[in-house]
């Protein structure tokens, strides 16, 4: 998925997973953002600018913060035709340096679970969004319906996990999200997450998302961090960074469950 920022101031049981599976969906009753903030989730409520862009496929998102006060963030957009269209060859080669079964937090309408299926690596995708597990699971992958905070089956049995297109701000708490992610992975696990810029971007607050048209969703806790910063969330979770790379002007990093 194209993200433009506007900045201002192989494992046991990996078969289970496999493309096609359906594991159930899960329905936790206090879900991080919820408990944390008394507020909904990514880009539901209000007017659901979410679901109505994913059924279509194209058009403009933008992430911005619910306060102009909080105007300073400065917003996000997202390019709906990349979120839903094939994944890159970028994206299968980063998928390449990984071990299975994969985990793809907040996985949207499936994009990385088509690339983990081509590649051959067993996988299974978590979103919090209806509209978005229909679409993966539309597509051939494993996805369930749910909070990534909520009980995942094969905890502690992942190999990799992915925090990609910005999803490293599931939840308002980056760190939290990152020990959860870590407690889900087998010894030696990875996870991947795509950093912003600039390099010291910290933010957490109350955003929104809204349509090219203005129709905005409900407030939901979000984060957002560039390199520096996420590796400081990730040596507090208990992760090390043993890989950086730039993509396309796409920062990622891969960090490793400490033994």
């Amino acid at each position: 998925m194209s993200i433009h920022t506007f900045p201002r101031g192989p494992g046991a049981r990996a078969d289970a997973f496999a493309a096609g599976s359906r594991p159930p969906a899960l329905f936790g009753q206090a879900l991080l953002g919820q408990a944390l903030f008394g507020q909904t989730l990514f880009g539901q409520g209000g007017y659901e600018p979410y679901a109505r862009s994913l059924s279509l496929g194209v058009g403009h998102l933008t992430l911005r913060p619910e306060s102009a006060f909080a105007e300073r963030i400065g917003p996000v957009h997202f390019n709906m035709l990349g979120w839903s269209g094939p994944p890159t060859a970028s994206e299968r080669e980063l998928l390449r340096t990984l071990r299975g079964p994969v985990l793809d937090v907040g996985c949207g309408p499936g994009r990385m679970l088509e690339a983990a299926r081509e590649l051959g690596m067993a996988s299974m995708g978590v979103d919090s969004s209806p509209a978005a597990v229909k679409l993966a699971t539309e597509r051939g992958g494993a996805a369930v319906l749910g909070s990534i905070f909520d009980p995942v089956p094969h905890e502690r049995g992942w190999g990799s996990a992915l925090l990609l297109d910005g999803n490293i701000g599931i939840g308002g708490n980056i760190r939290m999200l990152l020990e959860r992610v870590a407690s889900l992975l087998a010894p030696g696990g990875q996870v991947l997450a795509e950093a912003e810029a600039p390099d010291f971007l910290d933010v957490a607050y109350l955003a929104v998302l809204e349509d090219s048209d203005g129709r905005a969703s409900a407030a939901f806790p979000w984060a957002r961090a560039g390199k520096k910063a996420l590796v400081r969330h990730a040596a507090r979770a208990g992760l090390k960074v043993v890989a950086t790379r730039t993509v396309q002007d796409r920062i990622f990093l891969t960090l490793e469950r400490r033994p």
